[in-house]
């Protein structure tokens, strides 16, 4: 019987430049993910970025049923064309654990999806967590999204699924979500109703964070493609290749539940969020500045930028409260972490009052 990354190769190769690891570490990794996959849906792998086709799926099949499938295979279709890969390298690698979606005509108005990354050069994979929601009312909008992951280093042999995870997850508001065992926040944020912020008054009140760190996302790039060689810091080109990997390595988590977020990486580049669905609640793209600001990048744009989006928190904040006292608004009041929740944007990209 074939065993350790004979096993590995065998049954989900080829494999992207298989990293040395024990025959044990290998073979558990084999074993999770076919009885993984034989329990829930993989991704039919595609080399375009084509609507999904029903022969695939089977005739009659509901759109919400396919809108996960359909824009992971599209927005993982791309960094692998980013990465010079062959078409599904990256996609077959994708497994949905749990998918719950309800479209308004063509985007969701909630979502609420766990999904697997093996990954394609070590014996590990990475569980992406997302939860959704967006309904507009009579005079307001409720909205709050959570985006999360967990890597696991050391795959049992059993399957798992989602049970287990949602076990994991917090209970708590979009904060809290991946705040304990061992899941570590990408971003989150919500509209505040609170301090009498609701009907005809309402204002967009934004709170949100993007949690990520430099040595996270590290881990996330290593886990999924291996080691990661950091260049000498007077290296300007490599640095920047070095940091871009990082980004992208970010990048697949979000695309792994349907999520393309183009993340400037240079000072002619813009950030480009996803069309189906709203991370920012305003302007302000403090998603993409939050990751590149993780993985070491700051565009000139950024402070200015940054400046700007406290300044439209703060005067939504007041103008839900028009009696308080401006002193008790702190300028960055309900927009935790400011100097990890970035945005970077161009201004040709920027959302209008509507998201």
């Amino acid at each position: 019987d074939l065993q350790g990354l004979e096993l590995a190769e065998f049954h989900f190769g080829p494999l992207l430049h298989p990293t040395r690891a024990t025959q044990r570490a290998w073979t558990n990794y084999s074993i999770n993910r076919l009885r993984t996959n034989e329990k829930h849906r993989t991704i039919p792998v595609s080399d375009s970025e084509e609507d999904f086709d029903e022969d695939e799926y089977g005739y009659g099949v509901e759109p919400d049923d396919v809108w996960l499938s359909n824009s992971i295979k599209t927005c993982i279709a791309q960094i692998e064309e980013e990465m010079d890969l062959e078409a599904g390298t990256l996609q077959k690698c994708i497994t949905i654990l749990y998918d719950n979606t309800e479209l308004d005509e063509e985007d969701p108005r909630s979502t609420e999806s766990n999904v697997r990354i093996y990954s394609p050069t070590t014996p590990m994979y990475i569980d992406v967590h997302f939860k959704y929601y967006c309904r507009a009312r009579m005079s307001e909008i409720e909205w709050f999204y959570s985006l999360g992951y967990k890597i696991q280093r050391r795959p049992p042999t059993t399957a798992g699924g989602a049970d287990a995870i949602d076990e994991e997850l917090g209970q708590g508001g979009p904060q809290d979500v991946h705040a304990h065992n061992g899941w570590q926040s990408i971003c989150w944020g919500y509209y505040d109703d609170s301090n009498g912020n609701y009907g005809k008054n309402w204002r967009r009140v934004e709170c949100g964070k993007v949690g990520l760190y430099e040595e996270g996302v590290v881990d996330v790039y290593e886990t999924l493609f291996g080691e990661l060689e950091r260049p000498a810091a007077t290296d300007a080109e490599a640095m920047l290749l070095y940091r871009r990997s990082l980004v992208r390595g970010v990048r697949l988590l979000f695309a792994a539940v349907g999520l393309s977020y183009k993340v400037a990486c240079a000072d002619d580049e813009i950030d480009v969020e996803p069309r189906d669905l709203m991370l920012e609640g305003l302007s302000d793209r403090w998603v993409g500045r939050g990751i590149r600001n993780a993985c070491g990048l700051r565009l000139t744009r950024d402070a200015q930028k940054e400046q700007k989006g406290a300044q439209q928190r703060l005067e939504e904040t007041r103008g839900c409260n028009n009696s308080s006292d401006d002193s008790e608004y702190d300028e960055y009041d309900g927009f935790e972490n400011y100097e990890s929740s970035n945005q970077g944007e161009g201004e040709e990209e920027e959302m209008d009052d509507d998201g």
